[in-house]
């Protein structure tokens, strides 16, 4: 399983599906079944403001729709906090709550901005 991160999905609804974004060179060679997010991404989704623009709401749930949502659940929670409070410079909240979501289910994490992972020993990144 590869876990999508926000930046990945944002890059692709702003390109509305643009078959040169990373992510739907991405579903070229693999199915949207094996891909995955976690619900933090969802409400990522819901800050940006191509959540007010009926069109690019529409295009990201068909999207989120075909993938699996992982929850955001006392392991995670308590992985993510750790890695907030041991990790320096500081991770943010909802890198993460998505950082601990893929180490616990063993998954990769395809990012575009992989310095914001940085210094999580136990996290993939693709």
């Amino acid at each position: 399983m590869v876990i999508l991160d926000t930046d990945l999905i944002i890059d692709y609804i702003r390109q509305l599906g643009n078959k040169n974004s990373h992510l739907a060179k991405l579903l070229e060679f693999m199915p949207a079944q094996d891909f995955a997010v976690s619900i933090i991404t969802i409400q990522e989704l819901y800050v940006g403001e191509s959540s007010k623009v009926a069109r690019k709401e529409e295009f990201f749930l068909k999207l989120i729709n075909m993938l699996t949502i992982l929850p955001y659940e006392y392991e995670v929670a308590k992985l993510a906090g750790e890695i907030m409070r041991d990790i320096r410079p500081r991770v943010q909240f909802a890198d993460a709550a998505i950082a601990a979501t893929a180490i616990l289910n063993k998954a990769k994490l395809f990012t575009l901005n992989k310095k914001d992972f940085k210094g999580i020993s136990r996290l993939k990144l693709i």
